[in-house]
């Protein structure tokens, strides 16, 4: 039993997204959608929501008891922790197990990501604020405030630098030691600009769209004062958020290969060319054909994500397909960098992944 929610939220994402007569689809045609045949079954809104591509718009009731405010069950030292953003709040589950172990009330979320302490940073797509709270913490530690721009991810560096994403305009709002108050933007080189990855020299590269449609490849280098236009020799056919998976820069792709399955390309940088190792890494599922729809796919390692010295061995994400075909996504688990179908399900959950949490 699934509930329509934020109409006007897609609404806005879908009038956005047709006006720009650059963005582009696999089949080349600027402003378009992919064409469906009726063996795809897929009803108006979910094909609106293929154009917006960032945010799901459909959104399960919640399936556990709502205990109406905040709380969580006590943390182990260095519990594992997946935070999924679920209706108005973000839920709290036990990587090893998928049991339910916390809510985080009035804090829904369409993205996060982690800093090397374990802490975690909420945002909402197209909202103002990122809200940070510490690993297993039900209480908010700080607010990010943005003014303007459309707000579809961030990422934290090894020194506690928080890089918030902007995909329209294509821009980055940095602040300084994760200081609220210390907040920088920088824009230019995109016009569209997917969720921005720092790597592990501290360069945070994005993956977006000129206004002509072409594929745009941008990079706020460390110590850079602008954004900078980057090469990459490899092909992305429809840009997803950016992540460091412990070795690589791992460029994501929401039409890996042209086809509708999800991407991460393993990626070098030197100077301001981005070079591919080895092939790219293709995520499937079982819903709608095998078509698989993650924006953000997490990359978990040893370590949290600014520290992770060590290549992951495992993506969690939410497949946004699943739910309209009457199939409960749940949270997904795929081997990194094999790719391929899910090896595990937590069925019990129908949110969108935001993102994994070590503690220390």
């Amino acid at each position: 039993m699934k509930t329509l929610v934020r109409e006007g939220a897609l609404l806005g994402a879908v009038a956005l997204l047709a006006g720009c007569a650059g963005l582009q689809s696999s089949n080349g045609v600027p402003g378009s959608l992919p064409q469906w045949t009726s063996a795809t079954r897929l009803p108006p809104l979910r094909v609106q929501r293929d154009m917006a591509l960032m945010t799901p718009h459909y959104e399960p009731q919640t399936v556990h008891t709502d205990h109406g405010s905040s709380w969580m069950l006590p943390q182990k030292k260095k519990s594992v922790l997946i935070y999924v953003g679920a209706s108005s709040e973000v839920d709290v589950y036990d990587y090893s197990t998928g049991k339910l172990v916390g809510t985080l009330a009035d804090a829904g979320g369409s993205f996060g990501c982690v800093d090397a302490k374990g802490d975690v940073y909420i945002g909402e797509f197209d909202g103002q604020d990122v809200v940070e709270y510490a690993h297993g913490g039900t209480k908010a530690l700080n607010t990010y405030e943005l003014s303007g721009g459309t707000l579809i991810g961030c990422s934290v560096d090894s020194k506690g630098d928080l890089g918030v994403t902007s995909f329209d305009p294509g821009a980055v709002t940095v602040f300084a030691r994760g200081n609220p108050k210390k907040g920088t933007n920088y824009s230019g080189a995109c016009t569209y600009v997917w969720a921005m990855g720092y790597d592990h020299s501290g360069n945070l590269i994005g993956v977006g769209e000129t206004s002509s449609g072409g594929r745009c490849y941008a990079g706020l280098l460390s110590g850079a004062k602008s954004i900078s236009s980057l090469s990459f020799s490899g092909t992305i056919d429809f840009p997803g958020g950016t992540m460091w998976d412990g070795k690589y820069i791992a460029l994501g792709d929401q039409e890996a290969g042209g086809t509708y399955d999800t991407g991460a390309y393993p990626s070098t940088l030197s100077g301001s060319t981005l070079s591919p190792v080895g092939s790219e890494v293709t995520f499937t599922d079982t819903c709608y054909n095998d078509y698989t729809d993650i924006v953000n796919p997490f990359i978990v390692g040893k370590k949290n994500t600014p520290i992770n010295d060590s290549q992951g061995k495992v993506v969690v994400g939410t497949n946004l397909w699943c739910p309209d075909g009457g199939a409960s996504p749940g949270i997904e688990f795929w081997h990194y960098p094999q790719g391929g179908k899910p090896f595990k399900n937590y069925s019990q959950d129908s949110g969108t992944v935001l993102t994994v949490s070590i503690g220390t």
